[in-house]
């Protein structure tokens, strides 16, 4: 057994030479697993030396066949193949790995070389901007101050209505039930026009005194200061003050008056005249409208004060002196001046030689608009002529704007509108003007009021009469009023739209200068005054100037 043994592991080890035995056929014998060195490696490398005995556990079943070497060969294959499979497996994983940090790696430099890059330029850049940006801002700033400083063309839109007169029939209008006064019935028709206008003016002819006396009417009138409170509601910002009837209660009036206007309404301004109590004001102070630079001066003046007296000088008087003095000042201080003066002849429809006298005094001292009140009826609307060439728009008279006068004539009067402007350069001047007549319906409450002549009907004349003056307007027609308001302004009066309208045309500079007046079409001589305002005057008083 022990030599048995031996020889089985002596030619296990392949120490002795092994024969090849052959079969009958001559291929070679296939060695049983007993007899192969492979099997003998194979027993001892699972721990069980060749030729020890099984534990009893471990026998085969009886009559097991025990596996053939092809078998076993071909499972440690099929096992080998596993494992190299296995091995592949794992070795593309980790190469597919490594490519994926490697792309990592590149994404990340490639970012990283970016950002330095970036960060190297904008150092670059922020080096030349600590460099130059002092200066570009400078530039800029400099820029931008002169865009600033740069003068942009101004408008500026004014408009005046004619006079306001406290007859009986005006004042009692506004008494309401509870004896309270509301007058804002005599605006609410014409405040489509006041809309976007810069400088809104009212002629408030008569004293505006107040309940301390007696309310009164003609010749001496005392009127309610609710009127003042319908204007400023309406949205007038100047209020003329210099007008024949500013003394008819006084100083203690007047005084009144402009202290209600200075402690109610502070931003309303009241021109033409001051108060004698107050030594701090004076008639002779300015006021200049101001609008992004462009400034106008506005100037009121008045022909007369119906006999009283004014020791102090409360009220600002069209004297020849007084205008240039005033005029001359405004001049100075102001890009354009337009005057107001209370002038001409009571129920004339043409001007009187005084006034082509004062309008010449207001041009020579540098007044670029006139517009006058007092006579009751409109009068011509002309383009004048300054001795330097300027373009000088006159209403000779914008007519009433409310009362209870009896005459057709008197009850329709007109709104004045100008537009001035103030271009780049700053030259200043009037670009364009016209005159929208109005009509006056008397009636009683709120049917005392006043209408646009082209928002007036004739359903509306037969109710135009007044039982308490025994007034009656009722033939005051739309027809009428157009065919006096063409006898009045001219041909240039358009009666499809109810206007009398001067274009930039009119308004070219005059270089060789000219006369006091230039019509604005057939105005002038269309409408015979007796004694003055003729065609003569004209004539005689182009040789004068």
């Amino acid at each position: 057994m022990a030599d048995n043994r031996r020889a089985s592991a002596s030619h296990g080890s392949g120490d002795a030479p092994r024969r090849r035995r052959t079969t009958q056929a001559g291929t070679p014998a296939r060695r049983t697993a007993s007899g192969t060195g492979s099997a003998a490696r194979r027993t001892s490398a699972s721990g069980t030396r060749a030729g020890s005995a099984r534990p009893a556990g471990a026998a085969r079943s009886a009559g097991a066949a025990r596996p053939t070497g092809a078998k076993r060969r071909r499972s440690a294959n099929g096992a080998a193949s596993q494992a190299q499979a296995r091995k592949s497996m794992a070795y593309r994983e980790a190469q597919r790995r490594r490519r994926n940090r490697q792309t990592i790696v590149g994404i990340a430099a490639l970012v990283l070389a970016l950002l330095l890059v970036i960060f190297a330029v904008r150092g670059i850049a922020g080096c030349v901007s600590r460099v130059f940006a002092p200066k570009q801002a400078d530039q800029a700033t400099q820029e931008a101050t002169q865009e600033q400083a740069k003068p942009k063309s101004v408008q500026v839109d004014l408009v005046m209505i004619g006079d306001i007169l406290f007859h009986f029939g005006v004042r009692e209008s506004g008494l309401q039930a509870d004896g309270s006064r509301n007058y804002d019935h005599v605006y609410e028709h014409i405040l489509g026009e006041l809309e976007g206008m810069d400088i809104k003016v009212v002629n408030q002819e008569t004293i505006l005194g107040g309940s301390r006396w007696e309310y009164t009417g003609f010749p001496t009138f005392n009127g309610p200061q609710e009127m003042g409170d319908a204007e400023a509601k309406a949205g007038f910002n100047v209020v003329l003050r210099a007008t024949n009837h500013a003394m008819d209660m006084g100083y203690e009036g007047l005084s009144s008056e402009l202290n209600f206007w200075k402690e109610k309404y502070p931003d309303i301004h009241v021109i033409g005249a001051a108060d004698p109590y107050d030594d701090s004001t004076s008639v002779d102070d300015l006021y200049v409208y101001e609008k992004d630079g462009f400034k106008i001066a506005l100037l009121n003046f008045t022909y007369d004060l119906n006999g009283y007296e004014d020791p102090e000088g409360a009220v600002s008087m069209l004297t020849e002196d007084h205008v240039r003095n005033v005029v001359t000042a405004a001049d100075a201080v102001a890009d354009m001046v337009v005057v107001f003066p209370h002038w001409g002849e009571e129920y004339n429809l043409e001007p009187v030689q005084e006034q082509y006298d004062m309008a010449r005094v207001f041009m020579d001292c540098g007044a670029d608009v006139i517009i006058g009140g007092h006579p009751h009826v409109i009068e011509p609307v002309e383009i004048l002529t300054a001795s330097d060439g300027r373009k000088v728009p006159c209403y000779w008279s914008v007519g009433n704007f409310i009362s209870t006068m009896v005459e057709n004539e008197c009850l329709v009067g007109g709104l004045a509108k100008v537009t001035m402007v103030k271009d780049e350069d700053g030259n200043s001047s009037v670009t364009q003007c016209s005159f929208i007549p109005t009509i006056t319906h008397k009636g009683l409450t709120t049917d005392m009021t006043t209408y646009l002549l082209r928002d007036f009907t004739d359903d509306l004349a037969p109710s135009n009469f007044l039982e308490s003056n025994g007034s009656d307007n009722s033939d005051l027609t739309v027809a009428w009023a157009n065919n006096f308001c063409t006898q009045v302004l001219g041909s240039n009066f358009d009666t499809t739209k109810e206007l009398i309208y001067f274009g930039p045309e009119w308004f070219a500079p005059d270089t060789a200068g000219g006369s006091t007046q230039e019509t604005s079409g057939e105005s002038v001589g269309d409408v015979q005054s007796e004694g003055e305002g003729t065609e003569d005057d004209y004539e005689e008083y182009d040789q004068a100037a």
